[in-house]
């Protein structure tokens, strides 16, 4: 019997075997992926990483200390301190007493002694309560020519108050007991309240040194005839 159909052409082998086109394209393909992964690797690498932190903390401040001018003066004023004062005086009698043997005071002089305590009060203003004793001499002469001194003593208690630091004023008044003694028999001794108000100017260019003038008027009420003058001079003090 004779068959008919189609007939399938016979497959050409090569001697050589079969073509190498799946392992080329393989190893091409590793080539690629292995250039890719150096790549990669080169820019990581080539990569900068900045850290910031807190800023630094600014510079300490430098103070630079200048000592004050030599002319300059400043007392540091404690709360309270003790002082002890001094005044020299000359005295001018006032409204002079007419004795009957015409005895007339001259003039005279004298000295006081003080101690009190400085209390700060804040804005150049000081207190001083004190307690003193005060003694005057006073001239006198008659028509006779005979001398019939009188003799001054005060005990008092008082206040006074100083404005500022180097150039203070100041002022003052004091109440007390005090008496007269004279050599005169028509005008024998006697005692009575003794009072006296002033003003000074001090000057404080010391530490804890004070000097100045003052001029004050003062009174014994020893009657019936009473001294009174007015006082002038120069004064210091000492704070301790």
């Amino acid at each position: 019997m004779i068959a008919f159909g189609t007939a399938r052409p016979a497959r050409s082998r090569s001697i050589l075997g079969p073509r190498p086109a799946r392992p080329a394209l393989l190893g091409a393909a590793c080539a690629i992926a292995c250039a890719c992964v150096l790549s990669f690797a080169q820019d990581a690498s080539a990569q900068r990483v900045y850290v910031y932190g807190p800023p630094p903390p600014p510079p300490p401040r430098v103070y630079v200390y200048a000592p004050p001018p030599r002319y300059a003066y400043e007392e540091v004023d404690p709360s309270s301190a003790l002082v002890l004062a001094g005044d020299l005086e000359g005295a001018v009698p006032v409204d002079v007493p007419q004795l009957a043997d015409r005895n007339t005071l001259r003039g005279g002089g004298g000295f006081k002694l003080r101690v009190g305590d400085r209390i700060w009060l804040g804005r150049g203003l000081r207190f001083i309560p004190e307690l003193g004793y005060g003694y005057d001499h006073l001239f006198a002469t008659d028509d006779s020519g005979n001398s019939y001194d009188w003799d001054t003593h005060r005990l008092f208690g008082g206040a006074r108050f100083v404005f500022g630091r180097i150039l203070t004023p100041v002022v003052y008044a004091h109440l007390g007991y005090g008496w007269r003694s004279t050599g005169d028999p028509s005008a024998p001794s006697a005692s009575g309240l003794a009072f006296d108000v002033g003003g000074a100017l001090d000057l404080r260019v010391i530490p804890h040194l004070g000097v100045g003038a003052h001029v004050e008027y003062a009174m014994i009420d020893a009657q019936p005839y009473t001294p009174k003058w007015v006082a002038f001079g120069l004064h210091a003090d000492l704070t301790f």
